[in-house]
């Protein structure tokens, strides 16, 4: 995919116009697009299928630019914009869902969509390094798993968000999902860390309830 590009980008120079040649092989030659009309389909967070499908959601869709590019010689950045993941060549912003340079008028636009103002700070347009972005899209992932009621894979998701970040609230949603899988030894032994790490938590309540059920479905707790 990279092996074509470059003699075409040597051609240019400036950002725009380089990203521009990108775009036009990733998006009208090889035919990507992002996925409009099932954006939350989990085969759109993994890479396999959408280099299969040529279907994406943004942050999977900077991915392919980033992996295209440096076959190319070209360097893509990751920019972990709140809401709707960009790509960025030299100072050429790119939307990836869109498969399109952003002006700053278009920025704006986005900003108006996704933080409800025009206005943004410069931490928004900071380059995403591996593991940020891996998280994201574990994160986008794990959602989409459990928007279709999933826990078996949201529940290995949520083990992965562990194993990357340690946050208490993954090895708490990695307990609910367990919960709802019958593997209650494993819940409780999730929800009585996330309890115990945060005596009073806004959920709370909820997740009380849930280590309830567990010990009370466990005959180790009996």
């Amino acid at each position: 995919m990279g092996d074509v590009l470059r003699p075409r980008l040597s051609r240019v120079s400036a950002d725009e116009a380089r990203a521009q040649v990108l775009l036009e092989h990733v998006y009208d030659e090889l035919g990507f697009r992002g996925d409009d009309s099932n954006y939350h389909d989990p085969r759109n967070s993994y890479l396999p299928q959408v280099i299969e499908r040529r279907l994406g959601i943004p942050i999977t869709l900077t991915c392919v630019l980033i992996a295209v590019g440096r076959r190319a010689d070209l360097s893509v950045e990751g920019i972990g914009f709140p809401g709707h993941f960009l790509a960025r060549v030299g100072t050429a912003l790119i939307d990836p869902f869109e498969g399109t340079v952003l002006d700053q008028r278009a920025l704006s636009r986005l900003a108006r969509r996704t933080l409800g103002t025009e206005h943004f700070q410069a931490e928004h347009l900071a380059a995403a390094d591996t593991r940020s972005m891996l998280v994201r899209m574990l994160l986008n992932l794990k959602h989409a798993h459990e928007r279709r009621s999933d826990h078996a894979q949201a529940l290995v998701v949520a083990d992965r968000l562990v194993d990357l970040t340690a946050s208490i609230v993954h090895r708490r949603d990695r307990g609910l999902h367990a919960l709802a899988l019958g593997a209650h030894q494993s819940a409780a032994a999730d929800l009585e860390a996330y309890l115990a790490e945060i005596p009073n938590p806004p959920d709370g309540a909820e997740v009380r309830r849930a280590l309830a059920r567990a010990r009370a479905s466990n005959p180790i707790f009996s």
